[in-house]
Order: structure tokens, then sequence, then C-alpha cells
């Protein structure tokens, strides 16, 4: 729903690292000219194929990241790759996990001679404890950030750690992230008082705590290439029977059954099309940089409620606290009526501060202290043809009324039954010859929704922006149907919509 791209990671033969880090395989590992000089025309060859994968797929990549064994960034070619990289249109962004260990302005000079936009870069920066102190890594960072380079920061959550990663926490500018994973490997569970000080390092530290399901239906958008073409869907995914190379052409074919039980770690778990990912990391999550959306506009079916279960998931409620914690306000953007719609957020309701309901019919938010509502009205008739359409397809009628104001119609049929476009064009003759082009039509499964013409979502963000003086494109929005596909498309768009600033029925 964000993007029709595709993110991929890519993994080189490279198993050297310029750190030595006690507890890590690849700091044993020098590494020979030869393995160097291997790794560089492996990169190289894949820089070159990413430009001619992208004819003709259906699903182009959009962006790239090297998630290396060891430290990449410290030799020329990849920074000569990323450049290659963002040099060509259909690349949105690439980058790579590093740390940091590099020379910025000679790096930044590379990359930039080899076509590279800054712009396009994004860098996972790891803080290493045993071979670099806080200040030296947050000078470094300070120092990205200078040059215009997006970026998070981040370490392991080893307890006996937790007052340096506190120490860095303060050196770094706010806007900078600092993650912390889980310490795999740990022979304890967190106590309470480490998980409340990780926290306070990094907001989202409580995704790292909870198990996520492994769920193949949720990994369609990504791909993980290794160095001599073996593919996976993710970095702990099995081997593909197609090479990067030889034998893709198009889409993938078959992929191999998941059988992981978990998403054990950030680059799975991470960057798969969970909604949450996406509007708390913006359209390719593995970069692990927030987007801190002003506001949100969620759907509530399929999106906040997943359509396999009956209420707001933990983890759900986990992020919707950690997003209003960072400054975000909350709205829904649902076609279930207001009342409908608090019951089934019942758990979540005080986090939000209104939002779209009915379709866009009915509109609620805060200002200036006070709630406000608007509400789009139909004009009232007489219902009895529609109520005689409605019976010819065993569905029954609903309306709802505000202050004695009618603003939406429901035709409701069993849960067996949805509705076709056929049967909903045979009730929109019934609609026009009561209200000519004043009403729209709206499929939701087993109801057909009814309400005025101008009552959609995405007039509802343009409305609501409007009223809490953001630009659409400082929001973000989520949800799983068409209709919230154009509300999405608002809050993606550059260009400015002009809203009144007051409507008739606000109350």
């Amino acid at each position: 729903m964000f993007t029709d791209k595709r993110m991929i990671l890519y993994r080189g033969s490279l198993k050297s690292c310029n750190y030595r880090c006690s507890y890590c395989p690849f700091s044993k590992h020098k590494g020979s000219d030869q393995e160097r000089d291997r790794d560089r025309e492996q990169w190289l060859r894949f820089v070159e194929h990413v430009w001619e994968k992208n004819m003709g797929l259906a699903l182009e990549p959009g962006a790239i990241m090297v998630a290396p064994y060891g430290e990449a960034l410290i030799h020329p070619w990849y920074w000569e790759g990323l450049g290659r990289l963002t040099s060509f249109p259909h690349i949105e962004l690439a980058g790579a996990q590093t740390n940091l260990s590099f020379s910025i302005e000679e790096s930044l000079k590379r990359y930039q001679r080899a076509g590279g936009r800054k712009g396009k870069l994004r860098l996972w920066a790891t803080f290493h404890p045993e071979m670099t102190g806080e200040k030296e890594f947050a000078d470094k960072c300070r120092r990205l950030l200078e040059e215009g380079v997006f970026f998070c920061a981040g370490a392991v959550g080893v307890p006996d750690n937790l007052e340096r990663l506190q120490r860095l926490r303060d050196l770094l500018p706010e806007e900078i992230y600092l993650w912390v994973n889980k310490m795999d490997g740990w022979k304890r569970p967190y106590t309470e008082e480490e998980i409340k000080a990780f926290l306070a390092v990094d907001p989202y530290f409580y995704r790292e705590l909870a198990p996520v399901k492994a769920d193949p239906g949720q990994c369609g958008n990504r791909l993980f290439a290794e160095a001599d073409g073996r593919q996976r869907v993710c970095n702990i995914g099995p081997v593909m029977n197609e090479s990067w190379y030889d034998s893709w052409q198009g889409e993938l074919r078959k992929q191999p059954e998941c059988k992981r039980r978990q998403c054990s770690c950030y680059l799975a778990y991470g960057g798969r099309r969970d909604v949450m990912n996406q509007i708390l990391f913006g359209p390719y999550p593995l970069f692990r940089i927030p987007r801190r959306p002003k506001a949100v506009f969620l759907d509530i079916q399929g999106t906040l409620i997943p359509k396999d279960k009956g209420a707001v998931p933990e983890r759900v409620r986990q992020d919707l606290e950690a997003l209003k914690g960072q400054g975000s306000r909350l709205f829904f953007a649902t076609t279930l009526p207001l009342k409908d719609a608090a019951r089934r957020c019942r758990e979540i309701w005080p986090l939000f501060e209104g939002g779209i309901f009915s379709g866009g019919a009915h509109l609620v938010w805060k200002e200036d202290g006070k709630t406000k509502e608007l509400v789009r009205l139909i004009k009232k008739r007489g219902l009895e043809p529609l109520k005689k359409a409605a019976g010819r397809f065993h569905a029954r009628l609903l309306s709802y009324e505000t202050k004695g104001a009618l603003y939406k119609i429901t035709l409701v049929r069993s849960v067996r039954a949805p509705w076709t476009e056929e049967e909903k064009e045979d009730i929109a003759g019934v609609c026009r010859s009561l209200w000519g082009e004043e009403v729209r039509l709206l499929i939701e499964g087993r109801c057909l929704e009814i309400t005025a013409a101008e009552a959609k979502k995405e007039e509802g963000v343009r409305f609501l922006c409007s009223r809490l003086n953001l630009a659409p494109q400082e929001t973000a929005a989520a949800g799983d149907s068409p209709e919230d596909e154009a509300m999405i498309r608002v809050t993606l768009s550059t260009s400015s919509h002009t809203v009144p600033a007051a409507f008739p029925h606000i109350f």
C-alpha cells in the first residue's frame, strides 16, 4: 500500500572487519587481497544487474541495503556501488549497515563522484562499545547530520553497557533514533528495570521482546540476495531455486516454504508488509529510520484489527502508544459509525483524538480544547423504494442520523453474501431516482454504504489537515481497501489542496 517497489538486501562474500570485538567471528578473519578482489567484483556485478533486472518487472527494485558480514564501508568499491545505484532513476534509496569507522568526507566524495545522490543515501550505524567511545561515535553522527545524510544509530542491548548507551543517547541529537537490539544468547530474561531503562533509550525496544509469528504472506515486497546469486525472501529464509543472475524472469515463480516459526531479528520482522512497520519507519522500514508523522490516519477493519482477529493486538497497541509518545496525533479512518468504532476499539480509544467515521460522512477532532464535528448530510427522502430494493437482495436497511439529520444508510446482508458490483449498480439506480448524483455507494463486504457524494476518506484527511494546520505530506495513513489507497495517496502527495476553512453542519 505504501510502495509498489521491492526492497533488496545484499550480502557479499566479505567476511572480515576492521574491528576486533570479542564476541564477533568476523573480527578473527583478516581477509586476503584475493578475497577482497572477489568481493569487489561480485558487488559491482550486482549493482549493474539491478539496472538490468528493472527492465520489464512488475515489482521493480526500489531500495537496496547492504547487510554485510563484517564491515563493508571501509572499502571504496561499496561507496562507488552505492553512488551508482542512487544514480539510477528508479532506485529511491540505497545504503548499508556500518560501524562508521570510515572517513566521512573522503567516502562521500567518492560516492558523489560515482553519481551518488546524497538525499538517497541511508545508513544503519552500529555502536561497538569495545572499539569506540560514546563521544567519538556521537561526533561522527553529528558530522553525518551536517552532511545531510539520513541514518539511524544503535547497539546490542547488553545490560552491562546500559550506562554507556544512556550516555550515548544524551550525546546524540534528539532527532537521531538510537535503537537497541535484543541480545541473542542472553541466559536470562531482562529484568523489569532493564526493560524500562532500555525503553528510555529506544522507545521501540518492546518490539524486540515480543516474538513475531512468521507469516510468508507479509513478505511479498522484499528479497535477500547473496554475492553468488543465491536468493532468499529474507536473511533467515530458505534458498530459492532461481538465481539472481540466471533464472529469474520477471517475478519469482515459486517461493520455497518458510519453515520458521518466528521472525527472530529486525531484518526478518522489520521488512514485512506490516502496516505499523511502514507507519513507524516509512515505505522501506529496514533502514530503521523513524518516519515520525505529525498525524496518522488508520483504518480499523483489516488494519488495526486483523481480519482473523476480533480485537486490536497487543503489539499494535504498543506501537500506537509509542507513536503518540513520539508526538504523532492519532485519528481513525473507517467506514464504521463512531459508536461501532468506539465499541470495537475500546482498548485504544483514549489514544485517539477523533477521526473519519462512516467513510467520511462524520468527522471528529479537537480544536481549541473543544471536540468539533462535521457531518456531511443526505437529504431526507422517503426510503420505501430503497427498502424494497434491499428486500430483493435479502438485506436490512440501517439509517444513521445525528440531531435528526440523516448522514448514512447501510444495506447489510448475511456475512456469507458479500455485495457484487452488479448488485451495487442495481441499488445505485434506485438511489439516483431519490437523490440524483448527490450520494455515492461503497461496498464493504456484506455492507453497501450510502453517503453524501463528497463523503470520502481522502477528503476527510484534507479537511482535518486544514483544521490542524498540517500539510498532508506531514501525515501518514494506512488501510487495506481501494478507498484507503486514495486516502494514502493524499498523504504522499506533494501538491497543495485548497480546503475551505468552514463547512455547514460543524457542531
